[in-house]
């Protein structure tokens, strides 16, 4: 029986995937190193060190690269709003006795425009950053340091994700994962493959499931 639920933020809850894929494109770009959008849409979720060393491995360049992320998502951000029914999703499992927590790679001015656009201040437990583990998505870090702060079971938690790098890292840490299209990158049988027990078109759907009972 489920008593906490795990969300991933961007794509899952925000619709911000597309605005990371076009400042990391731009980012690459700055530095010489030109990639596809399509290519970069597909690394979105992962730690951004390693998506970045999928396309560059000079470690000063690296840095340069999610420098300049950084910078042009800041542009970017104000465009970022909460995907159909993120907003109503929270409350409704805090709501019903639900432990809500979020897992994220956001820096913290990313975090707080997401907490603002989601009104999710005051429904949600705790949230644990990618830089707060050594080994960032699809690793199962994140997810392990999240059931040790709730102190529940991997059995007593439930997951929900947009990429595959989210199943993945929390299918590691034995955690059940739903997954949600809104993301954009991966198919429904991809999700499926990579672990979801569940995937549906967006939190709006989900909450219409009764999610998570």
């Amino acid at each position: 029986m489920a008593k906490v639920v795990v969300l991933d933020v961007d794509g899952t809850l925000m619709d911000t995937n597309y605005l990371h894929t076009e400042a990391w494109a731009r980012a690459f770009e700055e530095v010489g190193h030109r990639v596809p959008r399509a290519w970069l849409h597909r690394q979105v979720g992962k730690g951004s060190d390693l998506l970045i060393n999928e396309f560059v491995e000079d470690e000063e360049t690296a840095e340069r690269v999610d420098e300049l992320h950084s910078e042009f998502y800041a542009e970017l951000q104000e465009y970022g709003h909460p995907l159909p029914g993120a907003k109503e999703l929270i409350p409704s499992l805090r709501k019903r006795g639900y432990e809500v927590w979020f897992v994220t790679s956001a820096k913290d001015e990313e975090l707080e425009h997401h907490m603002s656009e989601l009104e999710a201040e005051n429904y949600i437990s705790g949230v644990v950053n990618s830089s707060d583990v050594e080994n960032s998505k699809p690793a199962p870090d994140i997810f392990e340091l999240t059931l040790e702060r709730v102190g529940a079971s991997p059995d007593e938690s439930v997951a929900v994700g947009d990429a595959i790098w989210d199943v993945e890292a929390a299918d590691g840490a034995g955690i059940r994962t739903v997954a949600v299209l809104t993301g954009g990158a991966f198919s429904e049988q991809e999700l499926r493959e990579a672990g979801a027990v569940e995937v549906y078109r967006d939190c709006a759907a989900l909450l219409d499931s009764a999610f998570p009972e």
